[in-house]
């Protein structure tokens, strides 16, 4: 019982969005002294000597069939290559009240990529936990301030994550697909090789010139924690659970980030948390819990169901 509740992929998906959004405070570093194409290979590179490893011990390691190379490929263009890097492309034009009021849409952009794609029903209740949980998001970006929305202004970099939000939806829902034929590790490793293979040439070509760039032991520390953690660990839980509950589900629990950042902020950077964070943040939670409880309970109906034909 214990070890179940331990590898509920709702646990899961709870504790994958607490990685990455230690991935948007040190990206936000890590931009100031080396270019996004060069930390998204570093980064991707460090977690590529990990999963190959942890493949290649595995008794039951095959090579996917040809089949499944293009979409593979496109995980590792989507996933890997594409979102890490326009994510820190990004994040050197926009504010992180921009970017983080625009990544609060990602699951609403997953549901409708697989309605469309995998021709699956989304219920309403998920519906109204995406735009709950938007709200909360809404509520936080702005500090719950009108002065403060009135006030933005759109830039180039808010283009670049907007687009990004389908690229990490399309990484989602093909994921789905390509996992009902190989393990969520499989997918995960070959998808980081092909994006390291794109990664590396792109690096190169950022150092051209006499643009000054320079790697500090912070920003290394940086690399190899978001290499083991945000790419390795991450990667594979979140897969995981897609394969599980599928992406709709999934994405839900992706707007946690910012009240993850929140809670960090409040212990590591000394930041008080303000009412708009607690009103903020309760909106994200309600919508999680709206947007995922319903499958969650219907998954239980089935299971008992299934107990008593047997």
């Amino acid at each position: 019982m214990l070890k179940e509740k331990l590898t509920s992929p709702y646990l899961l998906l709870a504790i994958v969005p607490l990685i990455w959004s230690t991935n948007f405070i040190l990206g936000k570093v890590l931009v100031e002294s080396l270019p996004p194409f060069t930390i998204t290979a570093v980064r991707f590179g460090v977690a590529s000597i990990i999963l190959v490893f942890l493949l290649w011990t595995r008794k039951d390691f095959k090579i996917p069939p040809r089949s499944l190379w293009l979409s593979i490929i496109a995980l590792g263009v989507t996933g890997v290559f594409a979102f890490n890097a326009l994510l820190y492309l990004g994040l050197r034009y926009t504010t992180s009240i921009n970017s983080t009021i625009i990544n609060a849409f990602n699951p609403v952009i997953t549901a409708l990529l697989v309605v469309i794609w995998l021709k699956e029903k989304v219920s309403i209740k998920c519906v109204c936990g995406f735009l709950i949980s938007v709200a909360g998001v809404f509520v936080i970006a702005i500090r719950g301030s009108w002065g403060i929305f009135l006030s933005l202004s759109f830039n180039p970099g808010d283009i670049i994550i907007f687009f990004n939000t389908f690229v990490w939806a399309v990484y989602s829902t093909l994921g789905k697909k390509v996992m009902t034929s190989i393990t969520p590790l499989e997918a995960t490793t070959y998808a980081t090789l092909v994006g390291v293979i794109l990664l590396l040439p792109a690096a190169v070509w950022e150092w051209r010139g006499d643009v000054a760039y320079h790697m500090t032991w912070q920003a290394a520390i940086s690399l190899v924690y978001l290499g083991v953690f945000a790419s390795v660990i991450a990667f594979l839980l979140w897969n995981h659970c897609i394969a599980r509950v599928g992406p709709t589900v999934a994405a839900n629990f992706y707007n946690l980030i910012p009240v993850y950042a929140i809670v960090m902020a409040y212990f590591f950077l000394d930041e008080k948390i303000q009412s708009y964070h607690l009103f903020g943040g309760t909106l994200v939670l309600i919508g999680v819990y709206v947007g995922s409880g319903y499958r969650f309970n219907r998954a239980k109906v089935l299971n008992r169901n299934h107990e008593k034909t047997e």
